[in-house]
């Protein structure tokens, strides 16, 4: 359990691998990510890491990073206050006495000294009061790891003694001589125990008058229970001292928990990440920043993150059809009618003052604004709220105002103090047979919409009759310009460089961009349907319903 533990959360804590916001070519040529990996399982393990620097010849850049293993690292001291001035090393300390086993002394990182000093070594520990060395977080149950390890002892050597419980046996017909003795003891052995190890009972020879041996076992009362006991405990305890939050993580199943495991996953994931990963993460960054700033000013790393669970948005389940009563009073709410004579036409002017309307709303992308994504919008996931996302990524939704440019969206999410922006674009071709007025000028604005603006026009006419029944009114976010459009809305993802800084100006700002927020776990995934020309839709995007352009009706006809 500890071991793999270890393992498994020193695998969170080295990520999938590290960006910059400069210099990522030279990262890469210093194998920094490799010298990460290795660093995060030591700081798991021990509580801290050593990583040797060394310079190039003319002492201006960096050579080599190397990775000291922490069990081959002794502090040195000098002076009576014993300052430290670096480590000695070896590969093997209980063989010292070997030449490639001999301790080199490295001195403590300094760039100042680099020309003096060729080869130097930085270390980061855990704070830990009253000692050099640090404590692994899960010191306070070592005995318990220990415990685990003799148990598991205990039953490799039950089962190899065949089970058998422990006993004496006693002869009574006098003393025989020793390799007697041994030449019995044997050949129980072999009755008795398993082929690879000797059972556990004790021979006696005794004078008496009878010589029938005579076993006696010895009692274990519920010695089973007393050892599942205490195997449940002492994995309840190396957990605890872990700061696991809940097994589920790891791929451990218990009694107790959520109603739902996702939930269960979610929430102990994310207290998990800040209070365990995060703080390890940013702790070996620190000194990895150190050491690449002597070569590149300004650097800042981030570790792309390796969690157990992915950081996407929860599809919610499409509803039952509501009952009809109930459809017709939300119809009735809605301005909707049921009959085609009840409807009446709108001008081509009307037409156009609701794009132009929409338009209104529209923004352009501010200058501090990074493009991170850009896709047709995914039909299945857009109207969900996103509550996987909000409770894993410890997100504050942006609360929705009214439609007005540059308001804020229920899809902007505020992460660490970093914002990122959903956006909605008209898109598809300019120009075809036939373009709608609406369509064109969409697509002539070029303009960005928050969602909440374009569901909103649901009330407004865009191509009159063309609604449920021949109704003026229709849903714009699915069915675009109407029946046979070719148009699709398309999905921007931005995000604010002043929350996130990073200079927008760089060339590698969208890289650092799209790193940070796979990292801060940002992801909001859109319904097919929005994506989809309404040509490609069942029907060409006409609903079935309506009289005139539905299934059945007039203007559509079946080839």
């Amino acid at each position: 359990m500890h071991g793999s533990l270890c393992i498994s959360i020193g695998d969170m804590i080295a990520g999938k691998g590290i960006t910059s916001n400069t210099g990522q070519e030279r990262v890469d040529a210093l194998d920094v990510y490799g010298q990460y990996y290795a660093a995060s399982h030591d700081f798991k393990k021990y509580g801290g890491y050593f990583v040797e620097v060394i310079y190039s010849n003319d002492r201006k850049t960096i050579a080599k990073l190397k990775h000291l293993p922490f069990e081959e690292c002794r502090i040195a001291v000098e002076g009576e206050d014993e300052d430290v001035i670096g480590i000695y090393h070896s590969e093997d300390w209980a063989n010292t006495r070997k030449k490639k086993n001999r301790p080199i002394f490295i001195p403590k990182f300094n760039p100042s000294m680099a020309v003096q000093e060729p080869s130097q070594v930085l270390w980061k520990f855990a704070y830990t009061s009253g000692q050099i060395y640090p404590n692994p977080d899960y010191w306070s149950a070592v005995n318990y790891i220990e415990l685990e390890r003799q148990i598991g002892m205990y039953h490799v050597n039950n089962i190899m003694n065949g089970l058998f419980p422990s006993f004496i046996i006693s002869f009574f017909n006098g003393q025989i001589p020793p390799d007697q003795q041994w030449d019995m003891k044997r050949d129980w052995e072999k009755l008795l125990t398993g082929a690879r190890n000797a059972g556990k009972f004790l021979m006696t020879f005794n004078e008496r008058d009878t010589p029938k041996p005579d076993i006696t076992s010895f009692p274990l009362s519920d010695a089973d229970k007393q050892y599942q006991f205490l195997s449940e405990e002492s994995t309840s305890k190396v957990m605890v001292a872990h700061r696991i939050t809940t097994p589920l993580i790891f791929g451990i199943r218990t009694q107790s928990g959520f109603g739902s495991n996702k939930d269960e996953m979610a929430v102990g994931l994310e207290i998990f990440t800040n209070q365990v990963i995060e703080p390890a993460q940013r702790l070996i960054i620190k000194g990895f920043t150190e050491i690449l700033s002597f070569e590149i000013p300004n650097i800042q790393l981030t570790v792309i993150p390796n969690t157990p669970l992915s950081f996407s948005v929860a599809t919610e389940p499409v509803p039952a059809p509501a009952p009809a009563p109930v459809v017709q009073s939300l119809e009735k709410k809605k301005g909707c009618c049921h009959e085609l004579s009840e409807c009446h036409e709108l001008s081509e002017q009307e037409n156009s003052t609701v794009a132009d309307e929409l338009i209104a709303l529209g923004e352009e992308p501010h200058k501090d604004w990074i493009l991170i994504d850009s896709y047709e919008v995914d039909y299945d996931t857009d109207d969900a709220e996103n509550k996987e996302l909000e409770v894993i990524a410890a997100h504050e939704l942006a609360s929705t105002g009214r439609a007005t440019p540059n308001a804020k969206s229920e899809q902007d999410a505020l992460i660490d103090s970093n914002y990122f922006i959903t956006r909605y674009v008209y898109g598809g071709e300019f120009r075809h047979d036939n373009m709608r007025e609406f369509c064109r000028k969409m697509l002539r604005a070029n303009k960005l919409y928050r969602k909440e603006d374009i569901v909103a026009m649901e009330s407004r006419a865009v191509n009159p009759g063309w609604g449920p029944k021949g109704a003026e009114t229709y849903d714009i976010w699915f069915y675009k310009g109407g029946g046979n459009c070719k148009h699709f809305w398309q999905k921007t993802v931005w995000v604010n460089s002043k929350g996130a800084k990073i200079n927008p100006e760089s060339e590698d700002a969208r890289r650092i961009a799209v790193a940070k927020a796979e990292r801060m776990g940002y992801k909001i995934r859109n319904e097919e349907l929005v994506a989809k020309l309404p040509t490609d839709m069942k029907h060409k995007g006409f609903l079935p319903t309506n009289p005139v352009w539905g299934a059945n009706g007039s203007a559509y006809k079946k080839k």
